[in-house]
């Protein structure tokens, strides 16, 4: 039963993707029973152009809501992979227009579906449902304050249909949860925060596809939306494609990996995530574990030739904590990995802030002398930073 007949719509829930794709061919359509049915030709997965990420650090709430934001970290690192170019956009449109539909004349399409049902039925409905649906009652609003609302909404859309086209748009489907006892001590205001998200799509004519992204915590999952304009929807669909098929690639990399033995790796500069010969950890089945500091025992020295890169040597006395990052990779790949690697680098034990010994990039001595002393940046991005 439609709450806002005019933007409501029917939403598929299925275990994959292609399954959605599937029923959506036989549901979409003119019905001929639907007034607010319409043709629309057969969705049709695209690659956007470009994919929007919102560039303010979105809401989160509730128990978890320092675990959503890991996980929604965790998934626009994810975003930036898919091969896409990524942009950061002002999301306060969507923002305003998500408005509209609790907080003005909106709700009094709920009261024109539902309005007479509660009068003539008293204390049937649960007294928070009664009491939104009530705030739509005539008394509240009128006609002009409806098309003022029509008439503003009408300009986001046209806002957004510029800032979206070609592109799609990933948000964090929800921005936390709540335990059922934080929801009954205040119904309406944890329920709207679960609509942060998504309650702008059909205000605006969007076209939306929402996709697992791991969990926030055991048993608690996370997941992203991603929207675009309703005429390009196959945007929406095909950017999930590319999330899906990654995932299922990382899904496999790490059963693969759990399968053989495996070393952690220290890198400091080149090797890093977003540099040049990334890819060689990547094509020797290494992935990323974490970043981290050494022990405040190294000297970074910038190595001459080109391209620029540094090597760490541990100090007898003093010395400084550099920033590195630790990898995962098979053994059987570490071998053909040290070959590659040019003199006066190589493969050593790396101390690390922790006080473990990791092996990882170790740069011989006697290149000091050739070499200049950036020490005191901390690491090899602070250096890229500093050059930029």
């Amino acid at each position: 039963m439609p709450a806002c007949e005019s933007i409501d719509c029917v939403t598929v829930f299925t275990h994959t993707l292609d399954e959605a794709i599937k029923i959506d061919e036989q549901a979409r359509g003119e019905e001929s029973t639907d007034p607010w049915s319409k043709k629309t030709p057969k969705l049709v997965p695209e690659h956007p152009v470009k994919i929007c990420l919102p560039e303010e650090s979105p809401e989160f709430y509730g128990p978890f809501a320092k675990k959503y934001q890991k996980a929604w970290e965790a998934a626009v690192i994810k975003v930036k992979e898919l091969g896409v170019p990524v942009v950061y956009v002002n999301t306060e449109l969507f923002t305003e227009a998500a408005k509209v539909l609790y907080d003005g004349p909106w709700i009094a399409e709920r009261w024109a579906a539902l309005g007479e049902f509660i009068d003539s039925n008293p204390a049937t409905a649960v007294p928070e449902t009664e009491e939104v649906l009530r705030s739509g009652s005539p008394e509240n609003y009128d006609a002009p304050s409806l098309f003022q609302a029509i008439h503003k909404l009408q300009a986001i859309k046209r806002d957004v249909k510029n800032l979206l086209k070609d592109a799609a748009l990933v948000m964090p489907t929800c921005g936390g949860t709540w335990t059922r006892e934080e929801v009954s001590q205040d119904p309406i205001a944890t329920n709207n925060k679960m609509g942060l998200y998504t309650n702008h799509c059909n205000l605006l004519d969007l076209s939306a596809v929402a996709v697992p992204a791991g969990e926030a915590a055991p048993q608690v999952p996370f997941g992203i939306t991603i929207f675009s304009l309703s005429e390009q929807e196959g945007l929406a669909a095909g950017t999930a494609n590319l999330w899906v098929n990654r995932s299922k690639a990382d899904e496999q990399t790490k059963r693969d990996n759990e399968k053989r033995e495996t070393t952690n790796l220290v890198v400091c500069g080149l090797h890093m995530r977003g540099y040049p010969l990334e890819k060689q950890m990547r094509e020797c089945g290494a992935y990323f574990i974490r970043e981290t500091l050494t022990a405040p025992k190294y000297q970074l020295i910038k190595l001459p030739g080109h391209p620029a890169k540094p090597g760490m040597i541990k100090q007898n006395k003093g010395g400084t904590a550099i920033s590195v990052e630790v990898w995962e990779m098979p053994l059987e790949s570490l071998g053909n990995f040290t070959t590659l690697i040019p003199s006066p680098l190589g493969i050593g034990k790396v101390e690390l802030e922790d006080g473990s010994e990791v092996p990882g990039f170790i740069c011989e001595g006697y290149a000091v002398a050739r070499a200049e002393d950036i020490s005191s940046l901390g690491g090899w991005r602070q250096v890229e930073a500093v050059r930029n």
